[in-house]
């Protein structure tokens, strides 16, 4: 916003708004509060000291720690249960999460050494293919399923 539109919304001319920037005047606090409001900041924000400005943030700051008190509890109990596991067991779990992530990311092939190899396309872009969830053949699975049901319900009535 320049100074002359910010002048024309809390009326005043905007050679005022240069010498209130510049400390060669001062302004009426009914002006200050028409300033913060133009500029969406509270009048601390535009001449408190630093301590002025932390202190009137500290409302915001109390209610946003209502949001966040959930989230700090979760973080909390997952500590604890993790305190339970041995690094080894904690670095297999993460090897674990990292090859379930990579199923439902897009595919891109990796060579022998686990590094990308991705293709490329005559732009050079990366061509990203289905992720490997996306690919697979839920019909065939969902077949297969129903028979193993078939074949574990005929050994049921067969052994009874």
């Amino acid at each position: 916003m320049t100074q002359k539109q910010l002048a024309e919304k809390v009326h005043i001319i905007p050679k005022s708004i240069s010498e209130i920037e510049s400390g060669v005047s001062y302004t009426s606090f009914e002006t200050l509060d028409l300033l913060a409001e133009a500029l969406d900041i509270t009048a601390a924000d535009l001449f408190g000291s630093p301590a002025e400005q932390h202190i009137h943030s500290a409302g915001a700051i109390l209610d946003r720690i209502d949001d966040y008190l959930p989230k700090l509890e979760r973080v909390d109990r997952l500590t604890r249960r993790m305190e339970d596991f041995s690094p080894r067991q904690l670095d297999h779990l993460a090897d674990q999460l990292e090859m379930i992530f990579r199923y439902f990311e897009p595919d891109i092939p990796y060579d022998e050494d686990g590094e990308p190899d991705p293709e490329l396309d005559e732009n050079g872009q990366i061509v990203k293919r289905p992720s490997r969830y996306r690919r697979l053949p839920v019909k065939n699975i969902d077949e297969l399923y129903n028979k193993i049901l078939v074949i574990k319900e005929y050994e049921k009535h067969e052994h009874s």
